[in-house]
C-alpha cells in the first residue's frame, strides 16, 4: 500500500509519510536511563502520541519493559475506586498488546481503594524480567480525587523505585504542563503541588517543524510519487502553518490530492489549499474556536489582538501560559497567535459570532481592482448605524475589540473575492495591521483604539508614525488609519472626521470611526 500523509491518530511509518518521531525529543531517553518521572505537554494534534508509542517502541529492543497506554478511558470518573480500574485495566491491555508473555503484567491487585495501583504496579515490577517504564498519555484529562490519587500513587512508588521494585520513569503526557496537574486536581483551586507530584524532574515540550523539516517531509512523497513540491510551496506552507504538524499534514493531504498537475505542486495551489483547511473548519481547527468561549482564553486573545502594551498583561500568568500549552499563542519573539492560519481561523470565528451579515456592496473598480475609498467609506456609514446595537450585545471579554472583529468581518468579501489579508498584532504593538493583496495590487490599513481615559492626540500621533513606518517597510506610497473613538459621550460628528497628512512623502489616509 502506499503510504499518504496522515491527519488522523498516530502515524505509522509503514503506512504514512513521517519524520522519525523522536528527533524533537533527543531528551528522553537519557531522562529514562537516570530512571527520571517528567512530563510531556504539547497542543493537540503535534505529534505526542505517535512520539511516544515511537519511544516505547524502542526502549523495548533495548531491553525495557515500556508501555505505552493512554489514561483516557477513566475521564470524568472522578471515584478513585473507578478510576483506578480504569488505568488499570488500560496499562494490562496495552502491555499484553506490546509485549512478550514474560513481560505480561499481574492479575488486578486487591489493595484498598487509593493504593490499588501503586501496589500493583510494585507487583509488575517484581514479577517481569526487566526495568519498567510507563508513557502514560491523556494523563491531564483526569481531574478532581482520581488526578489526586494518580499523582500520589506515583510519588509513593518514586522513592522505591527500580528494577524489580517499581516503575523506574513515568512520563505523563498531555496538553498541560506541569504547574496545572495541582490546579485539575481541585477542579480549577490551586493546590500545593509539593504535596502531589514533586518528582517530576522535567517538563517537555513538542517543537514545531522547521522549514528543512517539512521540506525534507514532502521529499518522501515526492520519491514516492513524482509529483515535485517545490521550495517556494514549502515556504508558503511554512509561513502559514510555522511547522505545526498537523496542518503541515493537512495541506500536504490536500494538495497531493487536489493538484491539477500529476508531476507538481504551485503556489496557487496552495492559497486554495488555505482557503479549503479554514473553511472546512476540521476537527482541529473547530476546536480552538471552541477555545475562544473559555473566559481565560478570551481574556488574553481580546487584549493580544487590541495590542495592549505587555505592562497590562502579566506576561507569567496562568492564563497566558495557558493560551501556549494549547497551541493558541506563542510567547516569542513576541506574545501573539501562534500562526496565521489559526490567526485567520480564530478572527474568522469571531467576527461571525459578534457581527451580523454585512451587505453586498460595490467594493471593485471594473478592472477587478480593490476600491478601497469605497469599501471603507461605506464601512464607516454601516458603523454609524449599527454600532449601538452591536455595543448592547454582551460580548465577554471581546467587548473592547467590537469594531476591530466587525471592521474584519467587512474585509471578509475581500478573501471570498480572490483576495489575500495578512494580518500582524501581538502584545505590545497598540494596533493591528492589515495587509490587503489583491489583482496584483497591496494596501495598507492599521486600527487603533482611543480608550476612554486616553488622549486622542496622543493616539493619533502614535498611529500616524506607526503607519508611516509600516508603508516604509512595505515599501507603498499611501495607507489608511482607523481611529475608533472609545470614549463616552461622543457624537458621531466628532467621532467622523478625516484627513490626509504626507509625512515623508507617503499620504496616510485618516479616518476617525
Amino acid at each position: 500500500m502506499a503510504r499518504f500523509f496522515n491527519t488522523t491518530g498516530p502515524c505509522d511509518p509503514a503506512r504514512h509519510y513521517m519524520l522519525p518521531a523522536e528527533a524533537r525529543l533527543p531528551e528522553l531517553l537519557g531522562l529514562v536511563e537516570r530512571e527520571q518521572y517528567f512530563v510531556l505537554h504539547a497542543p493537540r494534534q503535534t505529534g505526542k502520541t505517535t512520539a511516544m508509542m515511537a519511544f516505547a517502541a524502542r526502549l523495548r529492543g533495548l531491553g525495557y519493559a515500556a508501555v505505552w497506554a493512554s489514561l483516557e478511558t477513566s475521564q470524568g470518573f472522578d471515584a478513585v475506586g473507578e478510576a483506578e480500574a480504569l488505568w488499570i485495566s488500560s496499562l494490562e491491555l496495552r502491555a499484553r498488546q506490546q509485549h512478550l508473555p514474560a513481560l505480561h503484567p499481574p492479575a488486578p491487585s486487591e489493595a484498598p481503594v487509593g493504593a490499588r495501583l501503586g501496589s500493583w504496579l510494585r507487583r509488575w515490577a517484581a514479577t517481569a524480567s526487566a526495568p519498567l517504564v510507563l508513557l502514560l498519555d491523556e494523563a491531564d484529562g483526569v481531574r478532581g480525587p482520581a488526578l489526586v490519587s494518580l499523582l500520589r500513587q506515583l510519588r509513593c512508588g518514586f522513592s522505591t523505585r527500580g528494577a524489580g521494585k517499581f516503575p523506574v520513569s513515568v512520563a505523563l503526557i498531555g496538553m498541560r504542563e506541569l504547574r496545572d496537574y495541582s490546579t485539575l486536581a481541585k477542579d480549577g483551586v490551586p493546590t500545593d503541588p509539593i504535596s502531589i507530584f514533586n518528582v517530576a524532574n522535567v517538563s517537555l515540550t513538542l517543537r514545531a517543524f522547521t522549514r528543512e523539516e517539512i521540506a525534507a517531509l514532502y521529499s518522501q512523497h515526492e520519491e514516492q510519487t513524482g509529483q515535485s513540491v517545490s521550495p517556494a510551496v514549502t515556504d508558503q506552507i511554512y509561513f502559514y502553518t510555522q511547522g505545526q504538524p498537523f496542518l503541515v499534514n493537512a495541506f500536504a493531504q490536500y494538495l497531493c490530492s487536489a493538484a491539477s498537475s500529476p508531476t507538481s505542486i504551485t503556489v496557487e495551489q496552495v492559497e486554495a489549499a488555505k482557503e479549503r483547511l479554514i473553511r472546512s473548519l476540521t476537527t482541529h481547527a473547530d476546536s480552538l474556536g471552541q477555545r475562544l468561549r473559555e473566559p481565560r482564553v478570551a481574556r488574553i486573545l481580546s487584549a493580544v489582538i487590541s495590542g495592549l502594551s505587555t505592562y497590562e498583561i502579566d506576561l507569567r500568568s496562568d492564563d497566558v501560559l495557558y493560551c501556549e500549552d494549547l497551541g493558541l499563542l506563542r510567547l516569542r519573539p513576541r506574545v501573539e497567535v501562534t500562526n496565521p492560519l489559526y490567526r485567520e481561523v480564530l478572527e474568522r470565528e469571531l467576527s461571525a459570532t459578534t457581527t451580523p451579515d454585512v451587505p453586498d456592496l460595490p467594493w471593485l473598480h471594473p478592472d477587478g481592482r480593490l476600491n478601497l475609498p469605497l469599501l471603507i467609506d461605506s464601512f464607516l456609514s454601516f458603523w454609524r448605524r449599527h454600532a449601538q446595537a452591536l455595543r448592547r450585545k454582551d460580548h465577554g471579554p471581546y467587548q473592547e475589540i467590537v469594531p476591530h472583529l466587525v471592521f474584519m468581518a467587512w474585509l471578509q468579501r475581500i478573501v471570498n473575492g480572490g483576495g489575500r489579508i495578512t494580518r500582524e498584532y501581538a502584545l505590545g504593538r497598540g494596533r493591528l495591521d492589515l495587509l490587503i493583496e489583491l489583482a496584483g495590487e497591496t494596501h495598507a490599513i492599521e486600527i487603533k483604539r482611543v480608550g476612554p481615559h486616553e488622549s486622542p492626540e496622543t493616539v493619533e500621533e502614535e498611529g500616524i508614525e506607526q503607519l508611516d513606518r509600516y508603508l516604509e517597510q512595505l515599501g507603498l506610497s499611501e495607507g489608511y488609519l482607523l481611529l475608533f473613538d472609545e470614549r463616552p459621550g461622543r457624537t458621531w460628528e466628532e467621532r467622523l472626521w478625516r484627513r490626509s497628512p504626507a509625512p515623508n512623502g507617503r499620504t496616510l489616509h485618516l479616518r476617525g470611526a
